[in-house]
């Protein structure tokens, strides 16, 4: 059985406030940035690799705020619908 919106929305919200998670995604985006830095122009593979590392934490996020997010807004038509009756 699948979660509802609900589930997934409240699960991702505390993933997101999630002081270790955050250290972790934190820490591992700067460990990129700096690798990134420290290759030369030259070292495309290795460049292109961390980018897309970097881009991965990124989608992640970015899913779980939007799963954050769509459950916000069934909770603001769920309001609407009962203040209308």
């Amino acid at each position: 059985m699948g979660l509802t919106s609900e589930q997934k929305g409240r699960r991702a919200k505390e993933i997101l406030e999630d002081e270790i998670f955050m250290e972790v995604i934190n820490g591992a985006r700067t460990s990129i940035l700096t690798q990134w830095n420290l290759t030369s122009f030259d070292e495309t593979e290795t460049r292109e690799s961390l980018y897309y590392q970097g881009r991965a934490l990124d989608e992640v996020l970015r899913g779980l705020r939007t799963l954050v997010a769509d459950w916000t807004m069934d909770q603001s038509r769920n309001k609407n619908k009962k203040g209308r009756k």
